[in-house]
């Protein structure tokens, strides 16, 4: 109320000087025009106030002068802003028409328009009234957002955008760089604010006019070349720019038949050579061109002073027939060697694949007689001849009395009392083998009588028919026998007819072949006895080689065996495989290796008739001066419990543990071969009535194997019975045996506290160290060399290598 009092002043004074000269009437148009001030705020009204007090002075001079009642001529006109301030008061002359230029400055932002004026504030515009009262008008003011040209332009300077965009707002150009083309890879990078100027993070928002110039990275196009052989395979592939020359050096290796020589490259495999690789434009595969060609290769033949013989020249794999026999005063031309030693012979035709020189092999003389002759040597020779005494059955150092070997284990035994150091199931399977071929040795001294008659026919034959080449068959009422000598090898067949009795075998008609090759100096012997009974043996001067097969038609066995000796240190090295069959299918195929030298003998195999079910490997240790059996180790893979582990265990004679001093074996009724119930036999040491049990390592709480136990194993000696024969005692004979250590267990090194623990017994194994360290060394050597080849020779090997006998015609 205020305001509103302030307001009225001038009114009320108009009306107190109209009252002064109109006798006290009050217009009330007058009234009514005081009443339009009341909006206006207190500082506008002071202006207005003072305004209308010189008006009203005016008009009241006016009035008083023409001395009449008083005619308000001029009216307060006011106009406010749309924010309320006052733009302009002052008096209007009655019937005119008031205005007032109003123009709100824009900004930066924001466009103002005068709409018009209202007589309310916030009121809608109308149209100004002619002065007949006081008012007062507000103004109508509306507001815009300012717009402003935001330019884009190329890299080029070029524009490519012109768009108004209103104030704060962020503008806009989806302008991605040119389009690329096979030579550039163009990316844009962004928009700067002056040509050249770096990127902008961002566009800013728009405050007024402004040009943005694309930043855009140029990068020379990238293809993939790829260079392949001339079979298509991938040699590379290389990332080339546009334009940029690709390259690549292949080389193709020779190999011994041809000759390559890359020429270069082709578009396509197989296509065209290309005269120099294009420049890059696009992907591409470019192939190798290579030629080829066939290598030639040369014989020189070196006649040893014989006459010259020309060398030949042809391609790779060419069959080369022998040449001119070159001559020689005084000698005879044998034939070509490929080592200069005459130790070679070379074999026509001759297929070439590479450079060589052969050698002219020449003899003084072709001495046959003396070959013939030089062949019967071999007759003596056996296989024992690389055996040691002491490793043989008949050494008698080691023969065993009468009932030695007769043990009742039922009771108990004495350990003292019994017989150890025989000879394993592995050596026995060497001797006897070797046993068996001394029976088809007995033919040539049974039959010596026809061979020998045989010999001075031949003999006779030959001083009478010296000459390159011999033939000559002798037809006998006994046998039927023929010498051949022909391109180096010579040979000798006796066919008998009557019946000889072999040992063994009963009466036979044998037929031997013997063949000498007085190149490689190999000498052989084959024995046929009957359709099922052959054995046939090679010698030189450090190896022997035999196989033999014996039986009958339904059920025989097969053997291969083989001995070398080294020239350098003497040592044995053999090897055996047996096959024992059924209407021609292996049932037992079992093998050996052995290495003897002057301290030791190792015999390596996996022949275990003493070991239900084994499947498993064996190397036993013979001390080779006293041919006993020291000890094995034995590895087997086993699964307990669907627990599978390989197990490596050490088998002791048990005279060689302390602590054990008698032992008696029941067998055992209700043995079933499972991990607890392993051992065929119930087992009592030193007198006790309660049974030796082992240790058992255990897996989560499940046994499963015996950490050591004692069984009845398989030894053989020998001996002559009280009739005097010659005799073989197969013992089985108690044996202790104890797992080795590994990275889990210590079943060796724990022995002692576990059977001390588990059975009360004070023992350990008194075996000499060095002893024990062999037979593991052996072990760690030869057995995984024994698995290597133990399946290299098979029973069809061995009747490939006896072969069939020779037909006389």
């Amino acid at each position: 109320m205020k305001k509103k009092s302030l307001f009225l002043i001038p009114a009320l004074f108009g009306m107190f000087l109209a009252g002064c000269n109109s006798s006290g009437e009050t217009s009330k148009s007058e009234e009514k025009g005081s009443e339009t001030t009341t909006s206006v705020n207190s500082t506008t009204s002071q202006q207005a106030t003072t305004s209308e007090q010189n008006n009203s002075q005016t008009s009241a001079t006016s009035s008083a002068t023409t001395g009449s009642n008083p005619v308000k001529n001029e009216f307060l006109i006011t106009f406010v802003d749309e924010n309320g301030n006052v733009l302009d008061s002052r008096m209007w002359p009655k019937g005119s028409y008031p205005h007032y230029d109003y123009n709100k400055p824009s900004t930066a932002e924001w466009a103002y328009y005068l709409n018009g004026w209202a007589t309310t504030y916030g009121g809608n515009p109308g149209v100004i009234s002619a002065a007949n009262e006081d008012a007062t008008y507000y103004a109508v003011v509306s507001a815009a957002k300012r717009q402003y040209s935001v330019k884009f332009y190329d890299e080029y300077d070029q524009l490519i955008k012109n768009e108004h965009f209103e104030y704060g707002t962020q503008p806009t150009c989806d302008y991605a760089g040119p389009n690329d083309n096979e030579e550039w890879d163009y990316t844009f990078v962004g928009w700067s604010a002056s040509k050249g100027g770096a990127a902008l993070a961002s566009l800013p928002n728009v405050t007024g006019e402004a040009s943005y110039y694309a930043i855009v990275s140029s990068n020379k196009q990238q293809y993939s070349i790829t260079f392949a052989d001339e079979n298509g395979n991938k040699l590379d592939t290389i990332t080339y720019s546009y334009e940029e020359v690709p390259s690549y050096t292949y080389s193709k290796d020779d190999t011994q038949e041809f000759d390559y020589t890359v020429l270069g490259w082709s578009t396509s495999l197989g296509g065209e050579l290309l005269d120099v690789l294009p420049k890059v434009v696009g992907n591409a595969t470019y192939y190798a061109v290579v030629s080829c060609s066939v290598k030639k290769y040369t014989i020189t033949f070196n006649s040893n002073g014989g006459s010259e013989v020309n060398s030949i020249t042809r391609d790779y794999g060419t069959s080369i027939d022998e040449p001119t026999k070159p001559t020689k005063q005084g000698y005879k031309f044998v034939g070509w060697t490929s080592d200069s030693e005459g130790t070679k012979a070379v074999t026509w035709p001759y297929t070439l694949v590479d450079n060589v020189t052969f050698y002219a092999k020449w003899n003084e003389k072709v001495n046959i007689k003396s070959y013939f002759n030089s062949l019967f040597q071999i007759i003596g020779h056996d296989p024992y001849s690389y055996i040691p005494n002491s490793l043989r059955q008949n050494y008698s150092k080691n023969f065993v009395p009468i009932g030695a070997c007769n043990y009742d284990f039922s009771n108990f035994t004495d350990v003292s009392d019994i017989t150890y150091g025989g000879h394993g199931e592995q050596w026995r399977m060497v001797i006897e083998n070797i046993e068996e071929s001394e029976k088809f040795y007995s033919v040539l001294s049974l039959g010596e009588a026809a061979i020998n008659s045989s010999v001075v026919i031949f003999n006779n034959f030959l001083d009478n028919n010296v000459d390159d080449t011999a033939t000559h068959t002798i037809k006998e009422t006994a046998y039927t026998a023929k010498l051949n000598f022909k391109s180096g090898v010579l040979t000798y067949t006796i066919q008998y007819k009557t019946n000889l009795d072999i040992p063994f075998f009963g009466e036979v008609m044998p037929q031997v072949d013997m063949t000498y090759d007085i190149t490689t100096l190999e000498k052989a012997v084959r024995i046929q006895l009957t359709e099922n009974n052959a054995m046939k043996y090679i010698v030189t001067d450090n190896s022997y080689v035999f196989a033999l097969e014996y039986g009958v038609e339904t059920v025989n066995r097969k053997a291969y065996f083989q001995i070398d000796r080294d020239e350098e240190s003497g040592g044995i090295a053999g090897h055996i495989y047996e096959f024992v069959q059924y209407k021609d299918k292996d049932l037992v195929p079992s093998c050996a290796d052995f290495y003897i030298t002057d301290e030791y003998t190792t015999v390596v195999g996996n022949k275990a008739r003493g070991l239900a079910g084994f499947k498993g490997h064996i190397n036993e240790l013979y001390e080779t001066g006293e041919g006993k059996l020291i000890g094995y180790e034995v590895r087997e893979t086993l699964t307990f419990a669907s627990i599978s582990g390989q197990y490596n265990t050490l088998w002791f004679n048990l005279n060689n543990i302390s602590g054990i001093t008698s032992v008696k074996a029941i067998e055992n009724e209700n043995h079933t071969g499972t991990y607890t119930n392993k051992n065929p036999h119930d087992i009592y040491l030193n007198g006790s009535s309660t049974k030796f049990e082992p240790t058992y390592n255990t897996k989560v709480l499940v046994k499963t194997s015996r950490k050591y136990d004692v069984e009845l194993r398989k030894q053989y000696f020998y001996g002559y019975d009280s009739e005097s024969n010659f005799v073989e005692y197969e013992c089985e004979i108690p044996m202790m045996f104890i797992q080795t250590d590994n990275d889990k267990d210590t079943n060796f090194s724990d022995f002692p506290s576990d059977i001390l623990k588990d059975n009360k017994i004070n023992g350990s194994v008194n075996l000499a160290n060095e002893y024990i360290e062999k037979i593991q060394e052996d072990y760690a050597l030869y057995i995984d060399i024994f698995i290597v080849h133990k399946d290299s020779v098979t029973s069809e090997a061995i009747e490939t290598y006896i072969g069939d006998a020779i037909v006389i015609e």
